[in-house]
């Protein structure tokens, strides 16, 4: 897989412990998410105080790296995701005395113009992901949120592996990751996290994902997957995230 590292630092995705604990103890696929609502025309104030505040977590040695995502469409359009990610258990511990101290400096700079904020863990499926190698070059974030039907976790996961093989296997062009909430949110809730460079780039291959798998597979089994699939969720949301790397907390490249 193509720099699952980075991913694991750098991105957004997001959804229910459909894992073990144990297994997720062992890998650095745990991340601190927060989601904040901006008031109402406060969006430019908003915007500087958070890089004001990101320059001072910088400079005061926060250890860990924060990337912000703006909402460029959907019903919660405006608003923002700022996340930590590539983390274990114990991380959380040794960030206490920092995000107590950090957190008082978001209150006092950027608190004012927000209207809400809700946190979550999530961790990041580490076996069917594809990053792009030029990280740096996602500007735009295709996120797909799946309310999954109780029970229909393993499903989910045996159809959404098949869907990854195919693609590994014959090098299709596409990337994407995979993740969950571990506590905190609703669920039972898987998100897929779709990368792209700008807005053009979503145009994607020609070949639909569909017509893709039914060449490769064969069109009865290609869509007996579909139908599996479609069948471990209950409803999707999705939305447009725009990276917004000038308010973010990164280390020197």
């Amino acid at each position: 897989m193509r720099n699952k590292k980075m991913f694991l630092v750098l991105l957004s995705a997001f959804c229910l412990g459909l894992l073990s604990q144990n297994l997720i103890a062992q890998q650095n696929n745990l991340a601190r998410m927060y989601y904040v609502k901006v008031k109402s025309g406060h969006g430019a104030e908003f915007a500087a105080a958070l890089k004001e505040h990101s320059a001072w977590r910088k400079q005061a040695g926060d250890p860990w790296t924060w990337i912000v995502y703006q909402v460029a469409n959907g019903k919660h359009l405006g608003h923002y995701l700022i996340r930590s990610g590539g983390h274990t258990w114990a991380d959380f511990d040794d960030y206490e005395e920092f995000l107590r101290k950090g957190g008082v400096e978001f209150n006092k700079t950027v608190g004012p113009h927000i209207k809400s904020v809700s946190n979550v863990i999530t961790a990041v499926d580490t076996v069917n992901i594809d990053w792009p190698e030029n990280w740096q070059d996602v500007n735009l974030i295709s996120l797909i949120t799946y309310d999954l039907k109780p029970g229909h976790g393993p499903a989910f996961w045996q159809a959404a592996n098949k869907y990854h093989n195919a693609i590994q296997e014959h090098n299709r062009d596409a990337h994407y990751a995979f993740g969950w909430n571990v506590n905190g949110g609703s669920g039972p809730r898987v998100s897929l996290a779709l990368p792209f460079m700008n807005w053009a780039d979503m145009q994607g291959p020609d070949e639909t994902m569909r017509d893709f798998m039914r060449r490769v597979m064969g069109e009865e089994e290609a869509d007996k997957l579909f139908m599996e699939f479609n069948d471990t969720y209950t409803s999707t949301e999705s939305m447009i995230l725009r990276v917004r790397y000038d308010l973010s907390v990164m280390p020197d490249m």
